[in-house]
């Protein structure tokens, strides 16, 4: 999967408050490659990654090779980095497992303004629109 892999670049939205949350979960974790954490809407991200359609709509991962994962396949490249969650990275990547993970990462992003109210965030942030977009798009 990632064996030249030595440096990762995850994109976040840096206007939604759950984003940011995992962004710091992240930089908490021991991992095995080295992981580098850029709010999507800086100009070092615009810079570098300008030309990627997915750039602040999408969880995005570039690895130091230019292999990009865009939402769930980057949520499980995230869980690679980590020494804690690796294994699990296998696991939920497998094919009977992959459909879950993709329907669980989509859940989870379309409610992610109610977790962070959940989880002491606050709430939405009023500046990301990318939250209210999932809300309108996935309620039923």
């Amino acid at each position: 999967m990632l064996t030249q892999t030595t440096r990762l670049t995850v994109l976040y939205d840096e206007r939604c408050a759950f984003c940011r949350r995992c962004r710091d979960w992240l930089a908490a974790q021991p991992c095995l490659v080295e992981v580098e954490l850029m709010p999507a809407g800086s100009a070092e991200a615009r810079g570098r990654y300008g030309s990627m359609p997915w750039l602040g709509a999408e969880l995005v991962v570039v690895d130091n090779q230019g292999q990009a994962w865009i939402g769930p396949a980057a949520f499980i490249v995230c869980l690679w980095a980590t020494i804690r969650y690796r294994p699990w990275s296998y696991v939920l990547s497998r094919p009977g497992f992959s459909a879950h993970t993709e329907r669980f990462f989509r859940k989870v992003s379309k409610r992610r303004d109610r977790f962070s109210d959940w989880l002491g965030g606050g709430g939405a942030d009023d500046d990301c629109s990318w939250c209210e977009e999932l809300r309108l798009r996935w309620e039923p």
